[in-house]
């Protein structure tokens, strides 16, 4: 018999509210905020009888909300920042009068320097990155509580996972609050499968998550949807910008649209249901260490 829409993932919420939650309330850390870690996952449902939802582009608005932040890797903290120029670009440019490979010590001095990494300057940007204190940074697995059920969804042929991140913010009321950039799944010029936002604000005793979420299907031309849609350009697409070929907007087949705001206790696993998304988010308070709370971590 053929599982229901769903069904893993309801199953993974009956699973975990049997867990204990701890439902006391958020203290403000030293730097006067409310702090939690908050962990996200999206995927799609996959069985085509799901896809029975009109939406017609003149009635919807997608756009991301300002400000907003895009989730920083954790690895970028590793990275060490190398010339502009590429290195087969610049060993063109030593071997452009050298007839052989027998470089002299002159030689041999200038290719260390074009192959190895930029050279400190005392005016550079680069810092080491506080992962205790430091918000939207995308943290790794070990933070994860979410990888069982992550498993369980991309062992089902019914669902993908599309976006899965964990990270810690300050959560402010829904006046000043800053909206996370998502974007997953495969990739069509500068757009993606899954892309839209998510914008956690505090309300006088709980959190609120406000999910702005779309899903394009891409296509070719010939099949191609004949209304015409705004698809806002993705906020951190940088350099790809000046590329007309990027900019253009990839034949779409469907578009499916979450547009839901929940209330959310901490550490309780919550989930927006939509006929073609599913999103598991949990939030756990998260009390900044203060700045003289020395740690290598």
């Amino acid at each position: 018999m053929r599982s229901h829409p769903f069904m893993i993932a309801r199953l993974i919420i009956t699973i975990n509210c049997m867990l204990p939650a701890t439902l006391t309330a958020q203290t403000f850390s030293y730097d006067g905020n409310r702090w939690y870690e908050i962990e996200v996952s999206i995927f799609t449902n996959e069985n085509v009888d799901a896809h029975n939802e009109l939406v017609i582009p003149e009635k919807h608005r997608l756009f991301y909300p300002e400000p907003i932040h895009q989730l920083t890797p954790a690895s970028s903290g590793f990275m060490i920042p190398f010339r502009e120029n590429s290195v087969d670009e610049r060993l063109e440019s030593l071997f452009d009068n050298t007839q052989s490979r027998n470089f002299n010590s002159e030689q041999n001095r200038a290719l260390q320097k074009i192959v190895g990494p930029e050279e400190f300057k005392g005016e550079s940007d680069f810092r080491l990155m506080d992962f205790r204190r430091s918000p939207y940074i995308a943290l790794g697995q070990d933070t994860a509580n979410f990888t069982r059920d992550n498993r369980s969804i991309e062992a089902s042929v019914e669902h993908r996972l599309l976006f899965h991140a964990v990270w810690r913010q300050p959560v402010l009321n829904r006046a000043q609050a800053d909206a996370i950039f998502v974007a997953g799944g495969s990739s069509n010029g500068i757009h993606t499968e899954l892309e839209g936002s998510l914008r956690f604000s505090y309300d006088i005793n709980r959190v609120d998550v406000e999910a702005r979420l779309w899903l394009l299907t891409f296509g070719t031309e010939a099949n191609a949807l004949g209304q015409e849609w705004t698809i806002p350009l993705p906020p951190f697409v940088g350099p790809a910008l000046d590329n007309p070929t990027l900019q253009s907007l990839p034949a779409i087949t469907s578009v499916a649209i979450m547009n839901q705001e929940r209330e959310m206790i901490s550490n309780e696993l919550h989930y927006l249901d939509h006929p073609d998304l599913g999103v598991l988010v949990e939030i756990r308070p998260y009390q900044l260490p203060e700045v003289n709370d020395f740690s290598f971590e």
